[in-house]
C-alpha cells in the first residue's frame, strides 16, 4: 500500500462524539469508492478509518470517526492530529468497494459506518444515477443523523434514490422508521435477490444482518462488506 504524509486541513466535531476530518497528502493517492486507509500511528501500529468521499482530483480525502470519551482508540488518532496538524496513512485497504454492476443497490450504514457508503454514493451520483439506489442509515439517537439534510437533498434531486433513516432509541419527536437497522430492510423488501448490498458497521451488526437476509434470498456473491473478510 502507498504510504503519505497528510496536512489536516479542517477538524471540527459534527454531532456529539462524531467528527470530521479533511486530509491533503501530500502527493497523489488512489482508492476506490468504498476502501478505507489506516493511520499509522507506529510501524506496529495502523488504525482503520472508512473514506468517506469518493476520489477527488485535489487529492483531499475525508473521514468521520466517532471517538466517544471511552473509545481512546480514536481519541488518540484525533489529539495527534489536533497537535501535529499532520498525520501518516497508508491506503487503500479493503475489498469492498463500489462495483460495477447494473443491480440495484442497498447500502447499510450503521452510525459512523456511513462514510463507507457515502463514498460509494458519491461516485454514484457523479457517476449518473441509473437504477434505484436505497441508502439506509442507522443511529442510536437522532442527533447522529449528521449528513440528514445532505441526504434528504439528493434524494430530493435524485428520484433514483431514496433514504431511510432509522433511529434506534428515537424521540418523541422522530416521526421515522425506529428499532434495528437490519430489521428495516428486511420490513420494507420481500426478496433480497437480485440487489447489490453493501454493509458497514459493527462486526455484530454485519454478521447478524448476513445470517438475516439468507431469509429473503440475497446472493451471497453481492454481499460486500469489509466486517466479512473477519467474521
Amino acid at each position: 500500500m502507498q504510504k503519505v504524509s497528510c496536512n489536516v486541513e479542517e477538524l471540527h466535531e459534527m454531532a456529539d462524539t462524531l467528527w470530521y476530518v479533511r486530509l491533503k497528502p501530500e502527493q497523489v493517492v488512489d482508492f476506490n469508492p468504498g476502501q478505507y486507509l489506516l493511520v499509522v500511528m507506529a510501524d506496529d501500529d495502523k488504525r482503520p478509518f472508512s473514506i468517506a468521499n469518493k476520489p477527488l482530483e485535489n487529492g483531499e480525502v475525508e473521514l468521520h470517526i466517532g471517538a466517544s470519551p471511552d473509545n481512546t482508540y480514536a481519541l488518540q488518532v484525533l489529539r495527534r492530529m489536533q497537535e501535529q496538524g499532520k498525520i501518516d496513512i497508508q491506503l487503500a485497504a479493503g475489498k469492498a468497494y463500489l462495483r460495477d454492476s447494473r443491480h440495484p443497490v442497498i447500502l447499510m450504514a450503521g452510525g459512523t459506518g456511513f462514510a463507507y457508503t457515502r463514498s460509494i454514493l458519491q461516485q454514484m451520483l457523479a457517476d449518473g444515477l441509473h437504477k434505484p439506489v436505497f441508502i439506509y442509515w442507522g443511529v442510536r439517537q437522532e442527533e447522529h443523523l449528521y449528513a440528514h439534510e445532505e441526504l434528504n437533498a439528493w434524494a430530493a434531486e435524485h428520484k433514483e434514490l431514496t433514504y431511510v433513516p432509522v433511529v434506534q432509541n428515537g424521540s418523541e419527536l422522530w416521526q421515522g422508521k425506529t428499532g434495528l437497522l437490519h430489521d428495516a430492510i428486511m420490513e420494507d423488501f420481500p426478496s433480497l435477490n437480485g440487489y447489490d448490498i453493501y454493509v458497514a458497521g459493527r462486526f455484530e451488526m454485519a454478521g447478524v444482518a448476513r445470517e438475516a437476509f439468507k431469509e429473503k434470498g440475497v446472493d451471497p456473491e453481492r454481499l460486500f462488506g469489509d466486517a466479512y473478510e473477519f467474521i
